[in-house]
């Protein structure tokens, strides 16, 4: 039988160690949206405690907005806001001439400065003044805000029905943030979707995203 040195053998264990511990951080590793892949899982709780996992919707087409309540692009009073202008409203409408068994979730990870109480209570509130149909997801970590590297508010994403991202970026190509008239505007979810459902390709599949800047309780 072959003996090694004992200082060999603790080398070896350390580096086995050590390579265990780099294989476990990169199984740890949080996955990353990208268009084309599968979108990352998730579970976050409504304004009204329901609890949505994104993979109870596979089957179906998903469509996420980041959300904002005091945004003036997104749930804020304003002239830009698309709950203000009804855009948001028009949009889900649109979609569920296309395809009515389509997800539409709104997501809210803006809580630097607040408790998980008070920006669940603020987005209860934007929900019922503007009579919100879809459920707002409070994201306070803000884990599924990073995994989808969420800027704006707000930030769309299309999930096709096998839960592969196929769009992410602006809502639209409205560059005043007022024109109402659907005619005059690309809605580039509305686009994908349909795309979608004909079995086309996506195109374009990702837009510069425009909106308020998502304010993170804790950079990650």
């Amino acid at each position: 039988m072959i003996r090694f040195p004992i200082h060999i053998l603790t080398i070896a264990a350390a580096l086995s160690l050590a390579t265990g511990s780099l294989q476990a951080e990169e199984t740890a590793k949080p996955v990353k949206a990208a268009i084309g892949e599968k979108a990352p899982d998730f579970s976050l709780s409504d304004t009204d405690g329901k609890v949505h996992r994104l993979k109870d919707l596979s089957g179906r087409i998903v469509v996420l907005e980041w959300f904002n309540a005091n945004c003036p692009y997104s749930g804020a009073d304003s002239k830009m806001g698309i709950y203000a202008t009804a855009k948001a409203k028009n949009l889900q409408s649109e979609l569920r001439k296309i395809d009515p068994s389509i997800t539409y979730l709104l997501i809210d990870s803006t809580a630097r400065g607040k408790t998980e109480k008070q920006l669940t209570d603020i987005a209860k509130k934007a929900k019922a003044d503007w009579k919100i149909s879809a459920p707002i997801l409070i994201d306070y970590d803000g884990d599924v805000g990073h995994a989808y590297e969420a800027q704006k508010t707000p930030h769309m994403f299309v999930i096709d029905a096998d839960g592969i991202l196929r769009y992410e970026g602006a809502f639209d190509d409205d560059k005043t943030h007022r024109n109402t008239d659907s005619s005059k505007t690309t809605n580039y979810v509305l686009n994908a979707v349909k795309q979608i459902k004909a079995g086309e390709k996506v195109a374009p599949n990702k837009k510069r995203p425009w909106g308020c800047g998502v304010k993170y309780a804790a950079a990650q």
